[in-house]
């Protein structure tokens, strides 16, 4: 499932010293935080990855999946409703064959909200 445009939409887009930066909104209305949770919406683990994932992907100009997570901290809730814009830092990025490392931070207002180390294959 892409997540762009539907959970998220981006913002800006910005050219680091390290790789890229993507700042998103997360939509409080879709239909995953309805379920995750009623009245407390929480952006799921998983979609964190996607996203990351949807990100680099854009970042290499290709489709990419998830090969393997070396990696992954979660160390703070992404609320939609408390913090709706975040940033995802994409950086450290190798491409090797049909494969692309990756580290990915997502942060906002001060807060570093997750840590993911990626690789992933093109599809």
């Amino acid at each position: 499932m892409i997540l762009l445009n539907s959970l998220y939409r981006i913002v800006s887009e910005s050219v680091t010293e390290s790789g890229r930066d993507y700042n998103i909104v997360l939509d409080a209305e879709h239909f995953i935080y309805k379920a995750h949770f009623p009245g407390e919406p929480i952006t799921p683990g998983v979609c964190i990855m996607q996203i990351a994932v949807e990100l680099l992907s854009l970042h290499c100009g290709k489709p990419l999946a998830i090969d393997t997570v070396k990696n992954i901290k979660f160390l703070k809730i992404i609320s939609p409703v408390e913090t709706p814009g975040v940033c995802f830092s994409v950086s450290k990025v190798e491409a090797e064959d049909s494969k692309v490392k990756a580290q990915v931070s997502v942060s906002g207002g001060g807060e570093t909200y997750a840590k993911l180390s990626l690789i992933c294959k093109a599809i």
